[in-house]
């Protein structure tokens, strides 16, 4: 979708901007194309103890640019007027409600009954609402949480990481390319537009092999992830139960991803606040409309817009979900 010299002179124009701003967590949320994030080390990220105290507040940095207090959400029903509005909001809540009860359920047959469950968390609205509901049931020590850094995540995605650990109170296992300590040694091995010369490698590299070795680790024998049906077509038929793939929010939808998140203050990642309905890596991710957030498969329609697979076809995953999670 972009040549590699316009891409590194819109890196370099920003990156002199970040000189004439506030911060660069404003200035990454003003592009659609975003720019390589800055090195980060692995050790800092997996130095802080495996438990903490839960502070229940929000990174008081983060929130001077984006203070997610909702009133940039979009709501996605037409609730009427008076008697109308009141009843809508009603039947809304009391099905949010009787989700919210399956998903405490299946959360809690996974701990039971599930040795070595693992969490992938990438934290988009969705899985804002499972880190919740697994905190809120004390399963944080049995289900690991997994956070897999590409080096390509705008730079409020991994402080909001670092800010969940905190509100929380948990540790998630960061994993990355599995020859790189950082992101400037990934830069200077393969390249900042490393997606753009091997994108299907640079996949595998970046996110596939870091989820496949987390798995291994964990030895797991269930996979918890955010995965809707209303994510799309292909993922249109997704049940909650799929071997070790579980799928809990399968049947719920983004906006009551968004009514959950809403009705109990849950903390959902800053750049939702400046118009991005998912988040993924910088040069795949756009910002939506807000009146196409609501709709099928808009959530995601601002992910891999122009991208390319192998076989020529439009890019809708990144291969995460592509590989048998079965398989032995």
């Amino acid at each position: 979708p972009h040549n590699t010299s316009t891409l590194r002179q819109t890196r370099a124009s920003a990156r002199m901007l970040v000189q004439l701003c506030i911060g660069s967590v404003a200035l990454a949320s003003a592009f659609n194309v975003g720019i390589a994030p800055v090195a980060r080390s692995a050790v800092m990220a997996r130095s802080m103890p495996a438990h903490m105290a839960a502070t229940q507040q929000l990174d008081a940095e983060l929130v001077k640019t984006y203070p997610r207090d909702f009133s940039n959400i979009p709501t996605g029903t037409a609730y009427g007027d008076a008697a109308d509005e009141k009843l809508n909001k009603e039947e809304e809540d009391a099905r949010l409600e009787a989700k919210l009860v399956i998903l405490k359920d299946t959360l809690t047959k996974v701990a039971e009954n599930r040795e070595r469950p693992i969490f992938t968390t990438a934290l988009i609205a969705g899985d804002c609402v499972i880190m919740d509901v697994i905190c809120k049931l004390g399963l944080q020590d049995k289900i690991k949480i997994i956070f897999i850094d590409t080096f390509f995540l705008f730079e409020e995605t991994t402080a909001f990481m670092r800010e969940v650990e905190q509100y929380y109170g948990i540790k998630a296992h960061w994993y990355q390319c599995a020859d790189c300590a950082d992101a400037e040694e990934f830069y200077d091995k393969y390249g900042e537009d490393y997606w753009m010369t091997d994108l299907e490698d640079y996949d595998k590299k970046c996110k596939v092999e870091p989820l496949q070795r987390a798995m291994k680790e964990a030895n797991t024998d269930a996979w918890i992830n955010g995965r809707r049906r209303d994510h799309g077509y292909e993922r249109a038929t997704l049940p909650v139960w799929e071997g070790n793939k579980i799928n809990p929010l399968a049947h719920w939808t983004f906006e009551e991803c968004w009514n959950y998140l809403r009705k109990y203050k849950v903390p959902y990642h800053p750049l939702h606040d400046v118009g991005f309905s998912s988040l993924g890596d910088v040069q795949s991710t756009k910002k939506v409309p807000h009146e196409k957030w609501f709709t099928y498969a808009g959530e995601r329609s601002g992910r891999f817009e122009g991208m390319k697979a192998k076989d020529g076809s439009s890019k809708t995953e990144c291969g995460i979900h592509s590989f048998d999670a079965n398989a032995k």
